[in-house]
Order: structure tokens, then sequence, then C-alpha cells
């Protein structure tokens, strides 16, 4: 069944309009609905025409203030770093761009021990953060690092009983991130920001996956440290950032100039910067719309779900909305591979390919079998309710097929 590229929408000057045909060169087959927006979001027009005048302004390097062009560079830079850190509501000369929130992490964790780690060896994160901080993690233990991963309950939410356990006078930092990737499940960052600042401890968030769908106050979880990508909230991809609270201090990952208070070497990604800046200010304007339009279509795609599988589970409680986790216990293998018409997943995109199972579901104690068959589907800003209408039949059938009962 071929999806009407009447009943798509695209993005117009920041915004969406109905009845849009997909751009020509979009990417893709443009009957096949994309539903995998957490792996990365469609850059905003507004967005990428700020991107394209940076690229075609001819600006100097924004380390270069002593003339014209430089400084028009550094006011683009300024002017983005001013935008992403309302978002967070943090101060402007707290974050440091990075090509990412893999980078930030990076950056992040082993600047933490190359100043920590001697007297405090212990590193905790939830055993469901991204791959992008447990894989750093895991590169600490090569330099004597403690690694401990703080197990989950079966609704996705940390078990504050063993972290309380776990968080002692030897921990350097606590992970926690605000939105989880696979599940959408919102953690309590604050209360393991309590424990870890109960010992001394900082606490390093990654809220990636939150701006497009919550709203982000660093500060007033607790955090320290936190995580960010452009590419995650309608903005470009190669272009992050990483909170700094003020009055800490990272030992540096990389060597070079003194750009990013000499944290981050290098020239900086000026016209990705740029686009950043505008995709986080649009993020601040429209979260209200956008996490109205988000709830209204996960609860539509879910009932539609839950009433035509029994058995399926979604997992985890107090979720962000636009992200679901399916799993229909037993099924037979090869859901995913029935969605030609959907874009979709089974789990994190920086971990896909690897045959393994989603590590966040089995931390949540679902069977290797069923966490390999389990398919995400995050919705996004342009998604419209015809969409979630065929993703849902797409689904059905797909599973129906695999349970013999259609062919």
């Amino acid at each position: 069944k071929r999806i009407s590229l009447t009943k798509k929408r695209t993005f117009q000057s920041g915004t969406f309009q109905s009845g849009a045909r997909q751009p020509p060169g979009c990417g893709w087959d443009a009957a096949v609905i994309y539903a995998d927006h957490c792996a990365t979001t469609p850059c905003l027009p507004a967005a990428a025409a700020a991107v394209a005048s940076a690229l075609a302004a001819g600006l100097g390097n924004p380390a270069a203030r002593h003339h014209a062009p430089g400084r028009a560079a550094a006011g683009l830079v300024d002017e983005a770093r001013e935008a992403v850190a309302n978002l967070l509501h943090v101060r402007a000369d707290e974050l440091i761009f990075t090509s990412g929130a893999t980078e930030a992490a990076n950056l992040a964790l082993l600047g933490i021990a190359g100043r920590l780690l001697p007297s405090r060896p212990r590193f905790a994160a939830l055993a469901v953060e991204h791959p992008a901080v447990l894989a750093t993690l895991d590169r600490l233990t090569m330099h004597g690092a403690d690694i401990v991963r703080l197990p989950v309950q079966r609704d996705g939410h940390v078990d504050l009983t063993a972290a309380a356990a776990a968080i002692d006078g030897r921990t350097a930092v606590v992970c926690a991130m605000l939105v989880n990737n696979e599940t959408g499940v919102v953690h309590d960052v604050r209360a393991l920001a309590d424990l870890a600042h109960a010992h001394g401890a900082l606490l390093l968030c990654d809220a990636t996956q939150a701006p497009a769908r919550i709203a982000v106050d660093l500060p007033a979880l607790g955090a320290d440290l936190g995580l960010i990508s452009a590419h995650k909230l309608y903005g470009p991809p190669g272009v992050g950032a990483l909170w700094l609270r003020r009055g800490l201090a990272l030992e540096p990952v990389f060597a070079g100039g003194g750009q990013e208070r000499g944290l981050r070497p290098g020239t900086l990604n000026v016209p990705g910067i740029a686009g950043f800046g505008v995709a986080a200010r649009l993020a601040l304007e429209r979260l209200a719309e956008r996490r109205t339009h988000l709830q209204a279509l996960s609860t539509q795609l879910e009932s539609r779900l839950i009433a035509a599988l029994p058995g399926l589970i979604i997992h985890g409680a107090e979720r962000a909305p636009g992200i679901a986790m399916l799993t229909l216990p037993g099924l037979r293998h090869g859901w995913l591979a029935q969605l030609a018409e959907v874009a979709a997943s089974a789990g994190s995109a920086c971990s896909s390919g690897t045959g393994e199972p989603s590590h966040v579901l089995t931390a949540l104690g679902v069977a290797r079998d069923d966490a390999r068959n389990s398919l995400r589907i995050s919705l996004g800003e342009p998604t419209t309710t015809d969409d979630v209408a065929h993703i849902a039949d797409a689904l059905i059938r797909g599973a129906r097929r695999l349970q013999g009962t259609i062919t």
C-alpha cells in the first residue's frame, strides 16, 4: 500500500504546512513515513537557511576578532550560544560547542577522569544510558576506573535504593540521561543529583532527546554537566554542546589552540552553530505546541495498537511524548522487516547492526529474543494523524502476518 504524497507535511519557513509534497532529493522514497525522530530529526528550513547564509557570507574565523570578517563570524557564534543557553536555562559562557553529544560525552568524562581518577576512581551510570556514555566509561576501565551500572526497574526508572548503595565517597561522577533514547522514560535526574552531591560527586545529564519534547532546566535538575546535539531538535548534524557548570574544570582531551576556553581546540563550525542556534530558539518558542502535538499522536498510536494487539508491551512509565518501544512477547522474528512503508528502528541508531539486542530492553528484564524483535516508533513535529494511522496499520499487519493470522 502506497501512501498518498498529499497526506505528508514538510517544513515551510521554520514550521509545517499541510498538504505539501516531499521535497525532491529528500533522500528516501517519498511514500515512506518517517518514524525515527530519536535517531535524527529533519532540519528546519530556517535552520538550514542559517547554515547556507553563513556559508555564503564569506565570514572569517571567529577567533580572529581583530578584523570585521572574524567579528561577524564571532557574532553568529555568540548569538547561537545565547539561544542554546536559553533553551537549557544556563549561562551562555558555560557552553562549549562540539561536533555533537558524543564528543561532548567524551570531553566531559575523559576530562573529569583526567582530574579526579586518582582520588575518585568510581564512575556510575544508568544501565540504560546512551552508548556514547557507556562506551566512554568502558574506555576508562583501561586506566583503572571502577565503572558501576545502576540498575533500572521494569518500568525503566532507576532503582534508587541500589543507586544509593553504589554512590559513595569514591565516586567522581554519576551519569543520568533525562529522556531515554529508546523508551522515552523521563528519569529522576534530581534524585540522582542529590545522591551524587551528598558524596561530593558530580552529575552529568545527557539531555539530547529532551528539548524537542519536554522542557529542560539543567541547573534545576541539579546537573553539573550536560550534553546536547543539534540534529535531535531539528537542527543540522555535526554540531552539539557541552554545558559545564561555572567553577568546574576539566582536563583537556585534545591539544591545539585556545578555542572554547582551551577545552575544544580547532576552528568552530560557524555554519552549523548558526543553524543550531536557530533550531534552539524555535525549540523554546514551540515547546508547548510540540509537546501537545506529540502527546496527541502518542495517544492515538498507542490506543490503536493496544486494542488490536493483545499482549503488546509499551515499555516505560512516565515517558516523554512521541516515543514508544514496542514488544509482542513470543512474536516470530522479523517485525521490523515487515514495515516497508515506515522508517522505524529496533533501538539506538548508534548501536544498530551489531546483532545484539537492545541493552536498554535487557536492562528492563526483557528476554533477549523479544528484545531483538522489538520496535521503536519515534514521532516528530512533521508527523500527522494520517501518518500515525498508517504506522499503526503497518505495525498491526506486520504482527498479524508473523502470527500467521493473515497472509
